[in-house]
């Protein structure tokens, strides 16, 4: 059987560069051939601009260097989808490190599964400095995860141990597509992703949602192993709780555009809410998962009350897409 060709697509903005070097290094000692695979990298908005020949020398091999100017995770992973060439498309953040056979498994499971629409694998944290055992909950929130050692398969209509996060994500061109049509539809994502500090989220759940639309299935595949390297400045608590807060907003906008209705909610009757919801969790989860989804509550309350979605993400979204087969 001819093997699968893929793309490889880094979307970073004004990377460091001993992380960018670390990055391509992980992809320059892959078990697959260069030839199996083309690298792509989105620059958003990085200053200074990322320039294609010191690329080149961190990674070994030649490099498409596209520029995407819009602001934001969502606009680059598109511009990504538009530049790759192959049907099966590889996501790598900057703070990623791949395992060397991260590509020949994606080759392998692309190729043996062709109904696995969107799928991803273990994301293991490395840190500069051990995180405090107190903050440890919010580990799984910064995308550091391991499901264990069996294969997770389900429809991505739902939230679940099955649904990959975006550090490696693996996603099939039509799903891809479908993606990009929504985002250049004029819903900006629908105020998912993030962009600049907003800690914002959901990007990788649409992915999913739309697969289930397209006639695909979801899978972590545990065979599937990268390095997640995570900065100190994100184990503070100001940034923990800006994540909490963004978590909460983008379930909200995530639903909204999945046809979920929210009606608008007073000041005071969701700060009693929050208080409910607190004197529930500290019990039955613990002070930690009670404290953080104190911002986590925040961030909702505060999408509930934005208003429902524009015309156009609506018409745009994964519940009104034709299915592709």
């Amino acid at each position: 059987m001819k093997k699968q060709k893929l793309s490889v697509i880094l979307c970073t903005y004004s990377p460091k560069e001993h992380m960018l070097r670390r990055c391509l290094g992980s992809l320059a000692v892959q078990e697959i051939a260069t030839s199996d695979y083309e690298l792509i990298v989105v620059d958003n908005c990085s200053k200074p601009p990322l320039e294609k020949a010191s690329l080149e020398a961190m990674a070994g091999r030649e490099v498409q260097l596209v520029r995407e100017m819009r602001p934001g995770l969502v606009h680059a992973r598109v511009a990504g989808f538009q530049a790759a060439k192959h049907s099966v498309l590889v996501f790598i953040d900057d703070d990623n490190e791949f395992a060397p056979d991260y590509l020949s498994q994606t080759q392998r499971i692309a190729q043996a599964e062709p109904k696995l629409g969107v799928f991803g694998g273990r994301c293991i944290g490395a840190y500069e400095r051990p995180p405090a055992r107190i903050k440890e909950f919010f580990l799984p929130f910064l995308g550091v995860r391991d499901q264990g050692d069996e294969a997770l398969t389900d429809e991505g209509k739902e939230w679940g141990p099955h649904e990959p996060i975006g550090a490696g994500i693996v996603v099939r061109r039509p799903i891809g597509e479908l993606y990009a049509n929504f985002v250049d539809g004029g819903t900006a994502g629908g105020g998912l992703g993030r962009t600049g500090n907003q800690l914002l989220a959901g990007e990788d759940s649409l992915l999913s949602r739309f697969a289930h639309e397209a006639g695909y299935l979801c899978g972590y595949r545990p065979e599937l192993s990268l390095n997640h390297h995570i900065e100190p400045r994100r184990l503070e608590w100001g940034y923990l709780t800006r994540l909490m807060k963004g978590h909460g907003m983008s379930y909200v906008r995530l639903a909204r555009i999945n046809g979920q209705q929210f009606e608008p909610v007073e000041t005071w009757t969701a700060r009693k809410m929050m208080l409910k919801n607190l004197i529930y969790r500290l019990p039955r989860e613990g002070v930690m998962a009670a404290f953080a989804h104190i911002f986590w509550d925040l961030g909702f309350y505060e999408a509930v009350n934005e208003g429902p979605p524009s015309q156009a993400q609506v018409a745009a979204s994964p519940a009104r897409s034709a299915s592709v087969n």
